[in-house]
Parts: C-alpha cells; structure tokens; sequence
C-alpha cells in the first residue's frame, strides 16, 4: 500500500525529534517518512499497522521502523475522532543525520545491523521496551551533546536484544502509487470511523472505492496482504478485547458494541485470533492485576 508521504522537520537547534504524540494534534493515518523511527507506548490498548503487518499493541509497546516503511497507530480510547491524543514517546531521526557512513563505522556495525533489520519493522519485549521507554522520557527534555549520545545508547540497546521480533513479512516491498495511496486511505479511514457499524459491508467499501467487488477484493488484498473481513475482524477484537479490559458489561453486550450482531460469530472470531473465549480473556487479565 502506498502511504502518504509527511515532511518532518526537528525543533531549532536539533537534529533529531523526541516528543511525546500526546501533545500534538495527530490524525491517525496511514504514512511514511525518510526518518527512522522509534515508538514506545507506556500504557493503553489499540491496532498498528505496520508495511503488510495489522495487530494489536498493549502496554509498553516499543517498535523501531526503518526509513520509508509505511505505518500507523490507532488507540481504542480515540477511536473515530479526528485526533489521536493518546500517549506515546517519538523518536524520529535521519538515517544520514550524523553523515552518509557514520553508521558504518566499525564501532556502529551492530547498529547499522539493527537499522538494517528494521526495514520490516521491529517489536520489543516488555523488559527492554520498559527501560528504553524511561529513557526516551528523559531524553526528551535533554539538550547538546548529552542529547546526542543518549540516542545513540539507546540504539545501542536495542541492537543487543536478541528477542525483537519482525513485523512486516519478508516479502513485503513497498508501493508508491499516487492513486492507489489515496483510494486505500480513503477505505481505511471509512473502516476506522465505523468499525462498530454491524451495518459495515463489504459492497459499500466496493462502492466507495468506485470498483465491482471481486475488483475491489484483489485490489484491497493486494495493498493490505489482507482480506476486507480479515482487516475489519482484526480491528473489532482489539477493540472488544479493550472493552472486556476495562468494562464490566456483559459478553452479549461487548459483541454488539463491537459490531457483531451475533454472539457465536463473535465468539468464533474472538477465539480465532486470541486463542481464547473471550470470557478467558477477561478472568486472565483480571488475575494479572
């Protein structure tokens, strides 16, 4: 899928950004950059894309992206308004910002491995993504050299976890397509703002996009790596599962509001991409706090 394409510009007297999103007006959308880009979520539930790549985040979620990979967050709590507030700390950094071979000097060579690997995307555990967060939040109000050599020990963490995790498949490439970039935003925007709509279909997405729908179901596969049910399913979970987290409201209840206007089809749904019931769900997250 072609992202749309954002200019990023760091403060005066910087070379990099470090900020946290919360404090910026942010339209959720699809986009790509030619910085390098590191994301650290201390708390809060929600859906990530990253090149063909949709799941879930949770809390303390740390991603590193590579230049031009396109991606986006949305968070459950802002779920259909025009901006998404929700917390997170940013790092955004050319990849030529301390010269073209900087990253290729002898001392740099782990991290030039890690910038490599992160072309696909990388995901973080827990432990790692936790002291890095606190780090980020400090570097966030650092300035001259301290500022510098604080980012690049934390990309020198990051290049000693064995345990990253890839997100985008290895075959993913990405597609710079002006019309296809515009067609795609405009469907998964429509999806993102009526996600909960039982009401959602298939021919109407078709419609919107102006194709027949066996068309409009090759067109979506091909720039998503997902079918349009895959997608919407995947998005709807995430959002029951916030709500099965958060609320006491009844199974019947969080299915509805999540919509599926059947209870056994969200069951059947729930089970398939959490490899639980959803009323397992919410008693281990209960007994984890």
């Amino acid at each position: 899928m072609k992202a749309s394409y954002e200019k990023l510009v760091p403060d005066d007297g910087q070379s990099f950004r470090c900020f946290n999103r919360a404090s910026l007006q942010s339209p959720v959308k699809w986009h790509r950059h030619p910085e390098v880009e590191l994301t650290y979520i201390p708390s809060g539930v929600g859906s990530r894309m990253v090149g063909d790549h949709l799941g879930s985040y949770t809390d303390h979620d740390l991603v590193l992206l590579g230049s031009e990979l396109p991606h986006t967050w949305a968070s459950d709590e802002y779920r259909g308004q025009v901006y998404d507030l929700h917390s997170a700390m940013v790092l955004q950094f050319h990849p030529d910002f301390l010269g073209p071979d900087f990253f290729r000097l002898n001392e740099m060579v782990d991290v030039h491995h890690l910038l490599h690997r992160a072309s696909r995307g990388l995901w973080f555990p827990a432990s790692m993504a936790q002291t890095v967060g606190n780090q980020l939040i400090e570097l966030e109000q650092l300035r001259g050299a301290s500022r510098l050599v604080a980012l690049l020990s934390i990309l020198d963490q990051l290049a000693s976890c064995s345990e990253a995790e890839p997100l985008a498949s290895h075959l993913y490439r990405a597609s710079y397509n002006e019309e296809v970039e515009t067609r795609i935003q405009v469907i998964c925007d429509h999806i993102t703002h009526h996600l909960t709509d039982p009401d959602l279909t298939h021919s109407e997405l078709a419609e919107l996009a102006d194709m027949n729908a066996s068309a409009f179901s090759r067109f979506f596969k091909q720039s998503t790596g997902r079918t349009v049910s895959a997608y919407i399913n995947e998005l709807r979970i995430g959002f029951a599962c916030r709500l099965l987290t958060d609320t006491d409201d009844s199974i019947l209840s969080i299915s509805q509001q999540s919509g599926y206007q059947n209870l056994s089809n969200f069951n059947r749904r729930f089970q398939q991409h959490r490899k639980m019931t959803p009323r397992e769900y919410r008693n281990r997250v209960r007994i984890a706090v």
